[in-house]
């Protein structure tokens, strides 16, 4: 059977841009959490295509992410759902977010979800250092000259341009790191 599966990566802010302003760095990465930020942009990525998400209500966003996971598993109901750290971060933040706004989701099975940090690191999250761009650079694979951290920036100055190309890099990125861990079997180690 060909390997189906789908990428997923969020960008997200805080709610409340003056007080990120005014806090230190590490301050700042406190706020990162579904009860002081907001999504602001729901990247999937599907047979190579790209489908960025964004708009300034919250709540759409999300009912349009759902109608399309929900679109792409009644296509095959296996399909894996792929990210980087979307086990940690991501799909957290999509679940609360959407209990938030009452927003049905399409529920899933941990087993369908790749989380690739997990995979390369071997399932020791927290005892080994590597963000995507890290192992995006160490094979190769080209990145933006730009990281998570300066998507609040972008919101403050309201460069919603910006924050779609970098989140459509991200998508890119993710796909040729997923191909990379299927080559070194990679994909095949498990927890359990």
């Amino acid at each position: 059977m060909e390997d189906d599966y789908f990428i997923v990566d969020i960008e997200t802010c805080p709610i409340d841009l003056e007080k990120y302003q005014q806090l230190n760095e590490e301050e700042q990465k406190k706020l990162m959490n579904p009860i002081d930020s907001k999504i602001i942009a729901i990247g999937l990525r599907y047979n190579g295509k790209n489908k960025i998400i964004m708009d300034e209500n919250e709540k759409v966003m999300l009912e349009k992410f759902w109608s399309e996971w929900e679109n792409i598993k009644k296509g095959n109901p296996y399909t894996n759902v792929v990210g980087f750290s979307i086990t940690n971060f991501d799909l957290p933040f999509l679940v609360s977010k959407s209990l938030v706004h009452n927003v049905v989701i399409c529920p899933f099975l941990l087993k369908e979800i790749v989380d690739l940090r997990d995979k390369i690191n071997a399932y020791r999250f927290g005892r080994t250092r590597g963000t995507l761009k890290e192992y995006a650079k160490l094979i190769g694979i080209k990145t933006m000259d730009m990281d998570g951290k300066d998507i609040a920036p972008l919101c403050i100055k309201g460069d919603f341009i910006k924050i779609s190309e970098y989140l459509e890099k991200d998508l890119e990125i993710t796909d040729k790191l997923y191909q990379r861990a299927k080559e070194t079997k990679i994909l095949e180690i498990d927890k359990w």
